[in-house]
């Protein structure tokens, strides 16, 4: 099928669609990014992302030039026209200040906005059986609560992460576990959920994550600090695109037992009956 994408208000061939050079996107880095895919062929938590897009704009002073009814229609003719029947996309949601004035500054009323869309593809069942391990840095990201397009550090250790044979980079700072690089983190003891609640980003699969195990697990948002991290139980990672994927391995160091908790079993059931009925 030929792909398409959504460039300010409009439905374009991917091959015609352009940003210009002087976009401050590209000049500075100045941009927002929001990523989801479907179930059902249909955005999921589209709600959910969307506000958390809109906080992202306030919190750099970028306007949305389409309302969300607008967006959630972009998606599904992009659906329909760029993903094959029967299959699930993914989507990427760019905001940029649009065209620099002098190079560093740029006009509110002219941003740049477009949507991405892609087959989706399941990540190796053995993630999800067998589990995975994380590499771990120290980094606090700026504006940590904003899904902004800087993924500087989250590039260059990819090359790192590879050679590791790790699904995803680790942050932490000053003694505390942040969250990864392009997910949330979990780590499970005595049958408690525990996570970062401040300095992350909030995650829409957290949160759903969260509130489908609500009923069955105690639920704890609070800082997580390295050395309890290494006792856990259990760990976990959640994403928009991993779903939840269970941790057996941070650095050199197993967790647990090493194996796939029950716990984390459990969450991944859960979340996929939830999925399930969207």
């Amino acid at each position: 099928m030929k792909p398409y994408c959504y460039l300010n208000r409009k439905i374009v061939p991917l091959a015609k669609a352009h940003v210009g050079l002087y976009d401050i996107g590209l000049l500075r880095g100045f941009g927002i990014y929001e990523a989801l895919m479907t179930y059902n062929r249909k955005p999921f938590m589209l709600g959910a992302h969307l506000a958390r897009f809109r906080n992202s704009a306030k919190s750099l002073s970028l306007k949305i030039p389409a309302t969300n009814a607008e967006i959630e229609s972009a998606m599904h003719k992009l659906v329909e026209r760029s993903i094959p029947k029967g299959k699930e996309a993914i989507f990427r949601v760019i905001l940029t200040g649009g065209t620099a004035v002098d190079s560093i500054e740029y006009n509110r009323k002219r941003p740049t906005f477009y949507i991405l869309v892609e087959e989706f593809h399941l990540f190796p069942k053995k993630y999800y059986t067998d589990g995975c391990s994380l590499t771990v840095f120290e980094e606090q990201r700026s504006f940590p609560e904003s899904k902004t397009t800087n993924y500087i550090q989250a590039v260059l250790l990819q090359e790192e992460r590879k050679k590791a044979g790790a699904i995803e980079i680790l942050y932490i700072s000053e003694g505390k576990v942040l969250e990864a690089a392009t997910s949330n983190f979990f780590i499970v003891k005595n049958g408690r959920l525990i996570t970062a609640k401040e300095r992350v980003l909030p995650g829409v699969t957290r949160k759903v994550a969260i509130e489908v195990s609500r009923p069955y697990f105690k639920i704890e948002e609070r800082e997580v600090t390295v050395a309890e991290m290494y006792k856990a139980d259990e760990a976990f990672i959640t994403s928009s695109f991993k779903e939840i994927v269970p941790i057996v391995k941070i650095g050199d160091r197993k967790i647990g037992d090493g194996k796939v908790g029950e716990v984390t079993k459990r969450v991944m059931k859960l979340f996929h009956e939830f999925t399930a009925k969207q």
